[in-house]
């Protein structure tokens, strides 16, 4: 089964560390929790009807459901969103009463889109606002760690001239900020100077002892010794068996933390499963109208068209995205995950009554319409004994005669009508 639960953007494993004994027992006692058998979404009591010739006007209002969902998918035009003068809730209710009890997700939209509009009035700005926040979180994450390069780079390829202010300000506005740091910087690179000083009296030889003792003088004169000490690093150093310690102790912590993860997803992932199985087998044939071959065809081309839609639905996918990094920064507690799996089955029972229509008469389409005696139009599916051939292990030993007998005998591009009329 395709359907994914998957985190689309997972965490930067430098945000996995602190994790201990005590999440994974959390994470084993939510797996180990016993899921109520035979879950089923509630969808419409009325169940899916029979395809009837009679009814033409019904089956096409049925398979148009899903192209209206596909077209919901593809989402409106920027230009079909522009602002026009709000409606005030007491106008919309006066004309629907029970708009908003009918359907609260409507209310709450409302009420979103007036502060979403006042903060940014059109799409395009809340675009380039996102599109900037990403860029200030990453710089931010390099300032935090001492790299301000990207700035620099930054700085130099948009605006050179910029550039060059940041470089003419930068020791000056050190030294207002942090008078300390400001002359460790500079003496710093009047170490340099010393030791370039140094090097060059030796390369020159006898001729080269006034320049050594040049900077035997400029030593003195700025470190009030005759002693040089080499140049020094501000941050604090760490030992380097320690720093190979701490590195192995996050690497074990994002191992362990990647590994929950996995587990809890799969768990969910089967959860999840199982309930949209359960609920399609017992709504995709409720008159036992199919065989179990067509039936069970039947249920996985719902399911992978249900997979389809789910995976296309961009706001759908953002809004679990959101839901697992709650689920991350709570360490995958119970109510965090369930959180998850309700709305991905939320979201799987508002599509599965048109998928399995679409999957039901896509499997009867084409049968013709048995007579009965009473002269009455019979929509069972008339099952022949298929003819059995002796068998060696539970194995048939008969040559392939074409007939498609299980998934695998079904050739790659073979429609579902082209299934079922095979002779």
């Amino acid at each position: 089964m395709n359907l994914s639960l998957l985190f689309n953007k997972f965490y930067s494993p430098d945000d996995a560390t602190g994790i201990g004994a005590s999440d994974e027992t959390d994470t084993f006692e939510l797996l180990n929790e016993e899921e109520p058998k035979e879950e089923v979404l509630d969808l419409d009591k009325s169940g899916p009807k029979e395809p009837s010739d009679d009814e033409p006007e019904e089956k096409e209002e049925e398979e148009d459901e899903l192209k209206e969902i596909e077209e919901e998918l593809k989402g409106p035009k920027e230009e079909d969103l522009e602002l026009t003068t709000p409606v005030r809730r007491r106008e919309i209710l006066a004309k629907y009463p029970k708009l908003f009890k009918d359907f609260p997700y409507l209310e709450k939209a409302y009420y979103r889109e007036q502060q979403f509009t006042e903060t940014f009035p059109t799409i395009q700005d809340a675009k380039n606002a996102a599109t900037k926040a990403n860029i200030v979180d990453r710089i931010d994450r390099e300032i935090m760690n001492g790299d301000i390069s990207s700035i620099l780079y930054a700085a130099k390829n948009e605006n050179p001239e910029a550039f060059n202010k940041i470089a003419d300000n930068y020791l000056p506005v050190l030294k207002h900020v942090d008078p300390p740091a400001y002359y460790h910087v500079m003496g710093n690179v009047l170490k340099d100077t010393i030791i370039t000083m140094v090097r060059e009296a030796r390369a020159l030889g006898e001729g080269g002892a006034p320049l050594q003792a040049a900077a035997n003088i400029l030593n003195q004169f700025i470190f009030g010794s005759q002693n040089f000490t080499p140049p020094t690093t501000l941050s604090r150093q760490q030992d380097p068996q320690e720093l190979n310690r701490q590195q192995q102790i996050q690497q074990e912590n994002q191992q362990r933390f990647y590994t929950q993860f996995e587990s809890v997803k799969e768990d969910l992932q089967t959860r999840a499963d199982n309930v949209l199985k359960s609920t399609i087998d017992q709504h995709i044939d409720p008159n036992e109208s199919m065989t179990d071959y067509v039936r069970g065809h039947a249920t996985r081309e719902a399911l992978s068209t249900l997979d389809d839609l789910m995976s296309r639905d961009k706001h759908f996918r953002g809004l679990l995205d959101r839901l697992w990094e709650k689920a991350f920064e709570k360490r995958f507690d119970k109510d965090s995950t369930d959180k998850i799996k309700s709305a991905y089955l939320s979201k799987a029972k508002t599509l599965l009554p048109s998928v399995i229509k679409k999957a039901r008469n896509e499997a009867l389409r084409g049968l013709g319409n048995r007579s009965t005696s009473n002269g009455k139009s019979d929509d069972i599916l008339e099952e022949k004994p298929a003819r059995k051939s002796p068998s060696v292990n539970g194995r048939s030993t008969s040559p392939s005669s074409g007939k498609i007998r299980k998934a695998s005998d079904i050739p790659k591009g073979m429609s579902t009508l082209d299934v079922l009329m095979k002779d």
